[in-house]
């Protein structure tokens, strides 16, 4: 265990990028859930905009997590862990990741 909390500097980097990232998507999530919240009816040309915002800070917001996933993958492959280790970070990873996106919506 004291082997596998030790990180090198690029590494504690690597993790801290892939935190800020995911919080970026958050915010994004956050405005998207505010915009909806702004829509009282469709039947304004101002709720219409505001429709159309929320959709494509939702698409954005899926892109960047999206990317995220990937990138996540890609370094955790490339660090050298394999088997169960790999597949229980992968697995805690995803699970806080998406717990914290859908806890934006269900608040």
């Amino acid at each position: 265990m004291k082997k596998f909390l030790e990180l090198s500097d690029d590494q504690i980097r690597q993790v801290f990028d892939i935190c800020r990232n995911l919080g970026i998507c958050g915010a994004v999530f956050m405005a998207a859930e505010w915009e909806l919240s702004q829509i009282q009816s469709i039947s304004s040309i101002i709720d219409v905009f505001n429709a159309l915002v929320f959709v494509l800070l939702i698409l954005v917001g899926i892109w960047l997590f999206l990317i995220n996933q990937i990138q996540v993958f890609r370094k955790l492959k490339d660090s050298k862990i394999f088997g169960v280790k790999l597949s229980l970070l992968g697995h805690i990873y995803n699970l806080v990741a998406v717990t914290l996106i859908v806890s934006i919506f269900l608040h």
